[in-house]
Parts: C-alpha cells; structure tokens; sequence
C-alpha cells in the first residue's frame, strides 16, 4: 500500500444515512456520493459515538469520544490536554487545512493544527456568510456550500510538493434547510417517502420523550401544522433534500479537482456526517435520541491504493471514532494508545479480521435542553440497548431483527432477559474500556 496519501474528509451536518442514492433514497441525486461508493467502500452500519454537533465534531478530530476529549454539549471546548489527527499530521510533514463548520472551540477562529483555515462561528449563514479566512473575518457573497467548495479546489490545487489533508466540513444541510437558488424548485413533484413511524405509537419509550416539550419541532404540527422553523413537514423533507443537494454538488467539483492533478490514485476520501436526523419518527425532528435515525450516518471510503474491491457494500459496524483512527494508519504516523476507534484498513483492503462486535454512542444532557437526559446506548448487529443515567427514565431494549423500526420495547419481556442481562454486562465492560464517566457541570445523578 502507498505511504503518505492525501486525505479529503468531507462531512456533512444532520445527513442521514439513507439520503443518498446509492443508498436507496427514491429521488435524491447524489452522484458525487454515488461516485464514491461505486468506487470505494459504503458502510452500510456506520454509527455516529454522538447524535449532536459540535461533540461529533470534535470526536472526529481527536479519535476519542466526548467524555474524553471534554466537548460535552455544543458549548465547550476540547480539554486543554487532548491533541487532534491534523496536528500530528502536520508534525508529520502534511499541508493541512481546515475549510467549514468546526462548531466546538473558539467561535470559528483559528485552531492548531492547520496551515490554511476557514470558518465561522456557530451555525453560520447560507446566503452571505462571514467567514474567518486564516484568522482575518471576511464578508463574502454567496451560498455558504459553494464557498467553501471554491476554498477546497484552491486548496487541492495549490501543490507544495507535501501531501495533503484537508477536512471539508459543511454547514448544510443544517436547519432551516436553505438550498442553493439552482435547486429551489428541485424535487417539487417526487413522492416523499413517507416514514412508517411518522404517526406511531411512543408506548414503552422513556419518561422524557413521553412528556418532553418537543424538540426541534412545533407542537402539535401533526398532520397540517407546522412542523420545523415555519415549514409543514412537506416542504421540510423537500428542502432538506435540495439542502443535500447542494453539498453533493460541492463534492463533486472537489473530486473533480483531485481528479485534475492526477492524485486520485493516492488520495483518501471519506465522506461521512455527524450524526443522522429524524424525519417524523415518532414525531420527532433534530436529533439526540438514540433511535436509528439519528444515530446511523452515511460512510463512504475510496483509496484505490489499499487494493480492496471497489463498489462493496459491506455490513459490519462501524463508529464515527474509527475514521480518525483509519486516517492516521493511512498516512502513515500510527493509531496513538488513546485512541478509542478502530482502523478501518482490514475493511478497506479485505485483507484482516474486523475487530469491532458492537457500538457505544452516548450523549450528556445539554443545558438550553433539559427534556433530553444523559443517555448510552449499545448497538449489535441486532440488539440495542439504551441506558438512561436520570432517575425516573425507563430504559429500553429493541430487537432490531424482529423489529427494525423500534416499535417495541421488549425490556420487561422476559423471553429477552438473558438478552439483557449480556447486553448489560457488555455496555459495562464497553464503559469501562473507554473511561466513561460524567462531566463534572452534568449533576446527574445515576450509575456509569
């Protein structure tokens, strides 16, 4: 296998992992993301470690989960002690460059580790966005997407003779899903797929959710209302794919641009998001809940040089905190002892068992959201079980084989008691692997 390849870490904001074609969506054209699984690997079980921005963020810089690097919720900062993967590989003799959404840290400022930046602070704007270019803020004009693609092909352009990696991370399709003009009108006509638990029964689930105020949509938006910041659900689920659209476009062009230099050959690309995003299930949009749609993301990984077969889909699980793992035994500077992921190099070359069985995702309460409670849950290849650390919840165990859609919760059947019962045993030991502990600000009172 080639040393030193150049890596493009693309990552989009609240995609799910069904919204691209390849993976089955009915109208979404996403032929970038397609290009990629058809010339590299899609995982199909990929799990983000944690269903909310600015914590995924930052786990997918420092290989670590949130109760180790410190960004517990979408308003702290790394621990002081804890360094990322373009920091060592800058070390290492890389060009970095960070070019998005950084969301944790010091409001879109310059962070280490990188040669060449551009950010914001928080969310950002779509339209005419504000930019912090290498420590200088600097009005453009525009759609935030398709900047931030004209700053990469620079980037990859720009050759210096050093391998390089840039992190490509998008603002969209963040809330309110503003698509770029080109696509305002797209997709007016398709058939929405319409989720089979739009309208389901929350029976079984924990207090919280049961009782919650709503979160990241209106209340009693069902079936005419309102449902998220001024939309009914239809023009909702419409912009959220124009949204993706958009970033599936910038792709492209970056792709295109590695393709010019004549690097594709020796070039990592993955494409991933931070965590998935309900549509109606349940009756829930945003995220935070350990239910599949927030939890599963997309994960595509092409390196020609790892000489796997290309187009595979495979089904093995896989965690957002195996990709900074992949990318630093890519390049070459070794998987750090604290890392908590996995390479995902015996998957890409098919050349070595899979050591991953099962995935740990965990949140901790966010302070503005107090109806969402500290919560872990495990996933296997067909059970999970989720965890709540606040007194008065009601944990609750799927089998996701029998039912795919976390319809029922079978934690007091006692056919499911050995299940359990091992699955309990397993999140300890999975716990205590990883140093999971609450933050010292969480004042949850419970077990972990």
């Amino acid at each position: 296998m080639a040393g030193r390849p150049n890596i493009l870490f693309s990552m989009c904001d609240d995609q799910r992992h069904d919204a691209m074609g390849c993976a089955g969506h009915p109208f979404l054209e996403t032929p970038a993301m397609d290009r990629l699984a058809r010339e590299g690997v899609r995982f199909a079980n990929a799990f983000t470690a944690v269903p909310l921005c600015a914590p995924s963020r930052a786990t997918h810089h420092t290989g670590v989960y949130p109760h180790a690097h410190g960004v517990f919720h979408n308003r702290a900062g790394l621990r002081p002690a804890v360094s990322t993967w373009p920091q060592l590989l800058r070390q290492a003799g890389y060009r970095t460059g960070f070019i998005g959404k950084i969301h944790y840290g010091d409001r879109g400022r310059p962070q280490p580790g990188f040669d060449h930046w551009v950010s914001f602070p928080g969310q950002g704007a779509y339209v005419d966005p504000v930019l912090n270019v290498d420590g200088v803020e600097t009005p453009h004009t525009g759609y935030n997407t398709d900047l931030l693609a004209d700053y990469a092909e620079r980037f990859v352009r720009a050759s210096d003779g050093r391998p390089w990696a840039l992190c490509l991370w998008y603002k969209a399709p963040h809330g309110p899903f503003e698509p770029p003009p080109r696509h305002r009108d797209a997709y007016a006509d398709a058939a929405l797929p319409v989720p089979p638990t739009l309208t389901a029964s929350t029976e079984g689930k924990t207090e919280s959710l049961l009782r919650r105020r709503p979160m990241g949509h209106e209340p009693g938006w069902h079936p005419d209302g309102v449902f998220v910041s001024g939309k009914t659900w239809d023009r909702f689920m419409r912009d959220y794919a124009r949204t993706l659209r958009g970033v599936d476009d910038a792709l492209g062009r970056v792709l295109e641009a590695v393709d010019q230099t004549g690097a594709a050959g020796e070039t990592v690309v993955v494409h991933t998001s931070d965590h998935g995003y309900f549509h109606g299930e349940f009756g829930l949009a945003d995220k935070r809940w350990m239910y599949e749609a927030a939890i599963r993301v997309p994960l595509l990984a092409r390196y020609p040089a790892a000489g796997g077969a290309p187009g595979r889909t495979l089904s093995d699980l896989v965690c957002s905190v195996d990709v900074p793992a992949t990318l630093v035994d890519l390049a070459g500077v070794g998987v750090p002892d604290h890392y908590q992921g996995f390479s995902l190099r015996p998957l890409l070359d098919g050349g070595g068992p899979w050591r991953r069985r099962d995935v740990l995702v965990e949140y901790f309460e966010d302070p503005p959201f107090p109806a969402l409670p500290t919560m872990v849950c495990l996933r296997t290849a067909d059970r999970k079980l989720i965890h709540y650390l606040r007194p008065g919840e009601s944990d609750e165990l799927y089998d996701l084989q029998a039912d795919p859609e976390e319809r029922h919760n079978v934690i007091a059947d006692a056919r499911y008691a050995g299940d359990l019962a091992a699955l309990r045993e397993r999140l300890a030991q999975e716990q205590g692997r990883l140093g999971y502990r609450l933050p010292p600000e969480e004042g949850v009172v419970g077990d972990g």
